[in-house]
Order: structure tokens, then sequence, then C-alpha cells
């Protein structure tokens, strides 16, 4: 009998840790989270938008080479295109996007984690990432400096308390990214180099709650850029 009840209490503990790990990324349909989102790329004007991503209900995907369909959560953006997000014993990660609702989704060649489990601090994991701060404005035209990179990320904190024009939210999960490449550009503009680093912060049963990005040059043309991107409203 002690030893059925061990097995249950343990049972029950692992539950408990699984809703906890997934209480930082909900994948419920029926949220909406409304961001204001600010870039400041250096040398060049301001940026401000507003973001919207709405869960919506579960289906099952199908991808290339594999038999089985899969179970996945979509979060629909503003823009129309719909990011598709999974969960496994490791953690919340991204399986592929589809740019808009009639496109095919083009899927990730690796596993792109939001976040891995176990949500401790010292939890490390890597992606791909890529640059999409930087921006050279001319009279007919826009230059980006965008090139692939990879990016270390790591549970700093567990306990940071964020507000922001949705509320004050407490025990929030501290994610830190770092990650540097190098921009090959044009004869006038040569080799960039490039460092990234980036702070998220995700609260108890609502997520994403604030975003910082920093895209650093070691070129005068570029400069640093910067984006915050905070949450306005959350259903």
């Amino acid at each position: 009998m002690k030893r059925k009840l061990f097995f249950l209490l343990v049972l029950l503990i692992l539950a408990s840790c699984k809703k906890d790990n997934q209480k930082y990324f909900p994948l419920k349909n029926g949220h909406i989270w409304n961001y204001n989102v600010v870039i400041n790329p250096g040398v060049e004007d301001k940026i401000n938008y507003k973001k919207i991503n709405s869960s919506i209900e579960g289906t099952l995907i199908k991808k290339p080479g594999i038999e089985e369909t899969i179970p996945v959560h979509p979060i629909l953006r503003e823009d129309d295109s719909i990011y598709y997000y999974s969960k496994n014993k490791n953690g919340i990660f991204r399986e592929g996007i589809q740019f808009k609702r009639e496109s095919p989704i083009i899927f990730e060649k690796n596993k792109k984690y939001v976040l891995k489990y176990p949500i401790k601090i010292g939890t490390k994991w890597n992606s791909v990432s890529k640059t999409f701060l930087i921006i050279r404005r001319y009279a007919y035209f826009d230059y980006r400096a965008t090139t692939m990179f990879d990016i270390n990320y790591e549970i700093k904190s567990l306990t940071e308390t964020i507000k922001v024009p949705a509320g004050n939210f407490k025990n929030c999960v501290k994610v830190v990214g770092k990650g540097e490449t190098t921009f090959i550009g044009d004869r006038e503009i040569g080799s960039i180099k490039i460092k990234i680093m980036t702070n998220d912060w995700y609260a108890p049963k609502v997520g994403l709650v604030k975003s910082i990005r920093w895209e650093e040059t070691d070129s005068d043309l570029f400069g640093k850029s910067k984006m915050v991107q905070v949450l306005d409203d959350f259903k």
C-alpha cells in the first residue's frame, strides 16, 4: 500500500512539474496577446508598430518524411502568418511557419526551442536566428544587414518583476540570449561584425510580456540597433 502511495505521489509531482513548465508559454486556444514594438535602428529614424498574436485551435500536421501526423498549437499573427508550436519532454519549440494561410508550411530543420525544460536557473539551449534590426535607408531602397547566426540562451532568473502596459507581473522567467556573426556586404560596405543580445521575460499563465533585443555592429554606417517589445493587453 505504501509503495502504491509513493508512486502515486511521484506521478502527481511529475504532472505538477510538467504543468508548471508549460505555464510560461500557454498554448491553450483563445488567448490574444497585443504588443507594442519600438525599434531604434541606430542611424535611422525610430519605428513603432503593433503586433497581435492569437492562439487558435490545435490541429494535426504532416511533416515531410514522417508518416505520422503530429499535434501542433498554431499562433496566428496580425500579418496572417501562422506559427506552429509543439512540446515534448524537453521543452516548447516551433515546428514551422506558414506565411499565409493558403501557403505551405515551412518547417524548421531543427527544433527551434522557445523554452527548454526544466524551467530553472542555468538551463541552456541554442538555436538558429537571423539579424533583422540593422538597416540603412537610401533614396530608392532599404539596405538590411541580414544574416543567419547561432544564438545561445540561458535561464537567468525565476523571480523577475516586470511592469508593462498590460500590468505588473511577478515571478517572471528571464531568458538571456547571446550570439555573434559576420555580415558580408558589397564592396562599399565590406565585412561587418555583429553582436546580438536578447532579454526575454515570460510571466506565469501569460507568456512573453517583454522582450529587448540589441544588434551591435563594428561599423559607423549601421551602428547599434535596439528593439523593445512590451505586452499592451492579454486576454
